[in-house]
Formats: C-alpha cells, structure tokens, sequence
C-alpha cells in the first residue's frame, strides 16, 4: 500500500488559514478604521453645522438686540412727549385760566382804580396799584370777593401817596379756576 504523506498538505492548509486570517485581521482593521475615520468625518460635519447655527442665532440675538435698542429708544422719546404734550395741556388749561381770571378783574375793576403789576406765582396772585381812595380799594375788594375768581383777599398795604392811594393787594386765585 501506497502510503501518502500529507504532512506538506497540511502544512500549506494551515498557511492558508493563516493568511486568510491575517487578510481578514487586516479587512476588519481596514473597515474598522474606515468606520472610526467616517465616523470623525461626521462628527465633525455636526461640529461645524451646530457652530454655523449657533453663529446664526448670535447673530439673530444681535440684531433683536439692536431693535430691542432701538425699541427703548423709541418708548423714552415717546414717554419724553408724553410728558410734553401733559405739560402743554397744563399750560393750556392755566391759560384758560388766567384769561378768566383777568376777565373777572376786569369786571371787577372800579373807575379810579390803576394797576401797576400783577404777579402769578401758582394759586397766589399779588397785584399792585394806585386808586384814588381807600374807598376804591374796598370797592375792589368787594367786587373781586363777588366775582368768584379770587378768594382770602388780603390788603397787604396801603399807602397815602400824591398821585393817590398806593395799594398791595394778596389773594388765592378760586379752587374753581386751580
């Protein structure tokens, strides 16, 4: 019989497998490395897509900021006129005021009775002037205290003088016309 020997057959089997191994060993390295080296690759790709977003919303941030500036900008000006257009309305309705008030003075003033200067500081008005007697003064007086518009008269002075009698005259403009 016909002895074979099969010791080189199993020798070049076995080198096979090992090659088929090292070549599978290094496959796997390769697709392991590609797959690590995709992986960067997106993670990267993420990295940069999430700063480009966030760099989009800073800049959105900034430019709301800007409005919201300008927004308070615009509520100042506008509590800025506001306040003007209360402070005119004031002044108009003072104006109205005090052109009642000389009004009644006005009616109110006897014959004889000159007025030099009329002082309006708030609600206290203090005139000055020259009549011909105490008389007219009183007369004044009485026909101011009639008329509404002046109340607490109060004579501050009088003074004998040779063009007449030089008076000081205080009084509170009425809770009707303050």
């Amino acid at each position: 019989m016909l002895r074979l020997n099969l010791m080189p057959w199993r020798e070049r089997q076995r080198l096979a497998a090992l090659r088929r191994l090292r070549l599978m060993v290094v496959g796997a390295a390769v697709v392991a490395l590609s797959a690590v080296l995709l992986i960067d690759q997106l993670a990267r790709q993420r990295a940069r897509q999430q700063a480009a977003a966030n760099n989009s919303q800073q800049a959105a941030i900034d430019v709301l900021e800007v409005h919201r500036g300008e927004h308070d900008r615009i509520r100042q000006s506008y509590e800025q006129v506001r306040a003007q257009t209360a402070a005119l309305a004031d002044l108009r309705a003072g104006q109205g005021r005090v052109t009642a008030v000389f009004a009644d003075l006005e009616r109110a003033l006897p014959e004889g009775v000159q007025l030099l200067r009329l002082e309006l500081q708030g609600s206290q008005v203090r005139m000055v002037g020259v009549a011909a007697s105490g008389a007219v003064v009183a007369q004044l007086m009485r026909e101011l205290e009639r008329s509404g518009a002046l109340r607490e008269l109060e004579l501050k002075s009088l003074k004998s003088e040779p063009g007449g009698d030089a008076f000081i005259l205080l009084a509170r403009m009425s809770a009707l016309w303050s």
